[in-house]
């Protein structure tokens, strides 16, 4: 979905992650992290985070139109902000990057999580931004989410609104890929309250709602990149990049209050080495990403559609986000 040929007419040569939502307006609305205009990571341009709109969906190709932004010829940094590295422990006013978390859309709103590092893996602090026009301008709400909440579970999030309770649901996980996965819930008034978040953790040795949240994921699990979707029918896929699994790994749930115990993780794309790739057999090398495509229908073969993202560490290139097909099932159902 991006790359030399695909997506450099934006400028956007070199790009990971990809999550994406149908906007108000039927587009297609993606956002990129690191972006280089480049042909390797560290060449050109470099911006983040940066939209890309355009159509598409699970069970078709995605096919970019223009940038998000007022130039719609060039995919440029969302806000402004300069790069730079910090000088030392006390360089309080370096931002090295941003990094999006995930979108949100809610009625005619688009909301975007973002990661504001100091130090690649060093969260300063994360925020929030609102699109009212199908994710072309963008505005911050004001509001600052400390690295430190719930232990540091509350960095990397991914969201969706169910429309038959009024509810915003966030899982999120830390940013480094050594935490489980929390829950929490607001309603969309709210997003920008971080004191309006509801917990998902233990009263009286019961889950309930308005405590700490505590980790949803049984032990020993670890995540990066979180994908969190309601699906057709009321059913939800909760999963993304497991990284105690070197995996794009998913389970499909009735709520985002099931317990996990009773949904197996599925894993349909796996890590391997670079000598070992293959697509076709769903192996790719270096993945990461793994959001899951509006339109996405589970218990159809190739019907959830995945933006995985894939970097060459070594050498700087493959550095792109590729769209997948799988399949994923309910508990009761075979293929």
């Amino acid at each position: 979905m991006t790359g030399p040929g695909v997506t450099d007419r934006w400028g956007v040569t070199c790009a990971d992650l990809g999550a994406s939502v149908l906007a108000p307006n039927g587009t297609l609305v993606s956002v990129f992290g690191d972006t280089f205009a480049g042909g390797r990571v560290g060449q050109g341009d470099w911006r983040s985070p940066v939209i890309l709109i355009g159509t598409g969906d699970a069970g078709h190709r995605i096919r970019y139109e223009r940038a998000g932004g007022a130039d719609a010829d060039y995919a440029r940094q969302l806000w402004h902000y300069r790069h730079r590295e910090p000088a030392g422990r006390l360089d309080r006013g370096a931002i090295s990057t941003v990094i999006p978390s995930d979108l949100l859309r809610v009625d005619q709103l688009l909301y975007l999580h973002t990661i504001v590092n100091r130090g690649f893996g060093n969260v300063a602090w994360t925020e929030i931004w609102r699109s009212a026009d199908s994710g072309v301008s963008w505005h911050n709400l004001g509001t600052k989410f400390p690295a430190r909440l719930h232990r540091g579970h509350a960095q990397c999030w991914s969201w969706d609104y169910d429309p038959d309770d009024g509810w915003v649901y966030v899982v999120s996980t830390g940013f480094q890929r050594d935490k489980g996965v929390i829950l929490r819930r607001v309603r969309p008034a709210d997003i920008g309250d971080p004191a309006k978040y509801s917990g998902w953790g233990y009263r009286g040795g019961r889950r309930a709602w308005g405590r700490t949240p505590v980790p949803i994921t049984p032990a020993g699990e670890t995540w990066g990149e979180l994908s969190l979707r309601r699906l057709a029918g009321g059913t939800w896929v909760l999963g993304g990049f497991v990284s105690s699994r070197y995996a794009l790994g998913y389970r499909v749930l009735h709520s985002p209050t099931a317990e996990l115990a009773g949904a197996p993780l599925q894993l349909p794309v796996i890590g391997s080495s670079w000598d070992d790739e293959d697509h076709r057999g769903s192996r790719v090398a270096q993945l990461y990403g793994g959001y899951v495509l509006p339109g996405s229908r589970v218990d159809r073969t190739g019907g959830v559609g995945l933006m995985v993202s894939q970097w060459n560490t070594a050498h700087g290139w493959p550095y792109r986000v590729m769209q997948f097909r799988a399949t994923l099932l309910s508990g009761d159902t075979i293929l």
